[in-house]
């Protein structure tokens, strides 16, 4: 009798603390549900939270591009009301320009800048833009840019390796600068060993003029001048200055022999990610931040050269005709590959 009573109190405690334990589950679900009905990437007060860009370059802080990408930032914030928060990295914080443009393909990056020689390891086609002396001047590279040509880069090729172009920005006018003797003649440039992006034609192009290119990183390029590993290299008096190279490189002669655009990249995946009315932000944005950057360089340009002759630089005239002669070598070499056609439009561009 005692068993059967002791079996019924302990049935009936049981049942008991089901029933409290289902209660409590009752009463959490309505809370759990809320908190799986909220969207992703939203606050707690139900409000969309910040879009965040992450935009990164190789070059310095008070380099024109460096500039521009703030501007862009700034009109980014403008247009779409602070919906939008675009963060710049320069100096290669977020890498160096291939690592960027691999890490927009994937995604894991949203924008980045690079030069046309370093987009030809994934479009073969663009290294039409560092054939030397291709571009008779600045109009006429602005021209091309702009046009048909640039267009179609922009918007038609770069789409199908994952990218999108937003901008095109001038990155200068390319000569050699080196730490042994200003060039004035084709001669003066034998023997000399000078860094050149990782590109054939930079390479085949310093080849013809009887010198060595040899690929190397920004960021290596300062040691490498000051240690000697390198005589010297080739770029705009924009970079030359920005980067502190005359510390370690004294002597720049207007060889001019490269005019090639750098573009403002956006991740295809993440562009695709974006609002209609965010997408239309960036791409008016980066058509405002393209002549602004123009602008802003052909300010700079004059007022950098004077800085750098204070400083100590020896700026020489170059007579290009032999260059140009010599570059025909590099033309023959790639106009198959990069299309007689295309290379023809751009001659015939007025």
């Amino acid at each position: 009798m005692h068993l059967k009573k002791f079996l019924v109190i302990c049935l009936v405690l049981l049942l008991s603390v089901s029933l409290l334990a289902g209660c409590g589950q009752k009463a959490q679900q309505p809370q759990q549900s809320q908190s799986n009905s909220q969207p992703s990437g939203s606050n707690q007060s139900g409000s969309q939270d910040k879009i965040i860009i992450k935009l990164g370059d190789v070059l310095a802080e008070d380099h024109p591009h460096t500039q521009a990408y703030h501007f862009f930032a700034k009109r980014m914030s403008e247009l779409t009301n602070g919906k939008v928060e675009v963060q710049v990295f320069p100096n290669s914080q977020l890498g160096n320009q291939r690592d960027m443009v691999e890490g927009m393909q994937m995604g894991t990056l949203q924008m980045g800048k690079s030069m046309m020689t370093v987009l030809s390891g994934f479009l073969p086609e663009v290294q039409v833009f560092d054939l030397p002396y291709i571009f008779r001047d600045r109009d006429h590279f602005y021209k091309v840019l702009d046009g048909p040509i640039g267009q179609s880069f922009l918007h038609e090729k770069l789409p199908k390796i994952g990218l999108i172009g937003v901008a095109l920005f001038d990155a200068g006018v390319r000569s050699v600068y080196n730490s042994k003797r200003p060039i004035k003649t084709l001669d003066d440039m034998k023997g000399l060993k000078l860094r050149v992006p990782e590109s054939p034609i930079y390479i085949d192009m310093m080849f013809a003029f009887g010198a060595t290119g040899t690929p190397m990183a920004v960021g290596e390029m300062y040691t490498a001048l000051q240690t000697h590993v390198i005589d010297g290299a080739e770029n705009a008096p924009i970079f030359y200055n920005s980067q502190k190279h005359y510390e370690v490189s004294k002597y720049f002669s207007y060889t001019n022999h490269i005019m090639t655009p750098d573009v403002l990249l956006m991740s295809k995946k993440f562009y695709d990610t974006l609002p209609k009315d965010v997408q239309e932000a960036v791409l008016k944005a980066g058509l405002e931040a393209q002549q602004y950057e123009r602008k802003l360089w052909q300010d700079l340009e004059n007022k950098t050269i004077e800085e750098l002759k204070a400083k100590g630089v020896e700026f020489n005239e170059v007579d290009t005709t032999p260059f140009k002669e010599a570059a025909k070598k590099v033309w023959e070499k790639y106009q198959d590959k990069l299309g007689k056609d295309l290379i023809q439009q751009i001659v015939d561009t007025k």
